[in-house]
């Protein structure tokens, strides 16, 4: 009994306490949902992001533009954390694991030796871990991405052996964008030229090869008949 109360005694201290309720609420949450009560997300979460720079010139449109870049920059800061690109209770599972190890590990190692565990204390000692955990939880899921990578939306058989239009000023073998002509609106592609030729804006190529794991069409000139 008394092992048990040292053990929760160091496991409710401090900073400690919320990576613990946290653990605890994640045990309950995977609980309930393997005897099915709630579906366990294991869907990849949508994020809109939009990287275009607004016309912060604009009359009257200030306001707006600037929510607009907060709101592309934010989705681009959860991105870059890997936060939409695994499922959502995979990367909150490692987040709670090593938010845990963390807060555990450095308050019993250093942080009870130099803070008390008052309040505010406690709040600025779990933002650091917080953050610490983030950077940790992008390392380890960074392998997992490419695992939960959608498949491509369109048929990459028929586009391959197709022609499509450069769009971009050029096409290199290390950039380019090009159109593909469908009965409806045409598909947008990322492009590079196999070789070392280059397009220009409205140049026809033909598309050789499709790269699933970069998502890139590589493409090459059209042979004269």
């Amino acid at each position: 009994m008394a092992v048990f109360e040292l053990l929760i005694d160091r496991m409710t201290v401090g900073p400690v306490l919320p990576a613990t309720i946290l653990v605890g609420l994640l045990l309950v949450y995977t609980a309930v949902a393997m005897i099915g009560l709630v579906d366990l997300d294991l869907d990849l979460p949508e994020l809109d992001v939009d990287l275009d720079v607004p016309d912060l010139d604009a009359p009257g449109l200030d306001a707006a533009a600037d929510l607009d870049l907060l709101g592309g920059l934010g989705g681009a800061a959860l991105r870059w954390v890997n936060l939409g690109r695994v499922p959502m209770i995979v990367w909150g599972g490692l987040f709670t694991v090593a938010f845990w190890s963390i807060s555990y590990g450095l308050w019993h190692r250093y942080d009870h030796v130099k803070y008390d565990p008052a309040v505010w204390i406690t709040m600025i000692l779990t933002a650091r871990n917080v953050v610490l955990s983030v950077f940790a939880t992008k390392f380890f899921t960074s392998p997992l991405v490419k695992y939960f990578r959608p498949a491509p939306q369109y048929d990459t058989d028929r586009i391959v052996g197709s022609t499509c239009e450069v769009v971009s000023l050029e096409a290199t073998p290390t950039y380019g964008q090009a159109k593909f002509r469908t009965h409806a609106a045409p598909l947008l592609l990322n492009i590079r030229v196999d070789g070392d030729r280059t397009f220009a804006k409205g140049d026809e190529v033909r598309v050789v090869r499709f790269d699933p794991d970069t998502r890139v069409y590589h493409v090459t000139g059209i042979d004269p008949p």
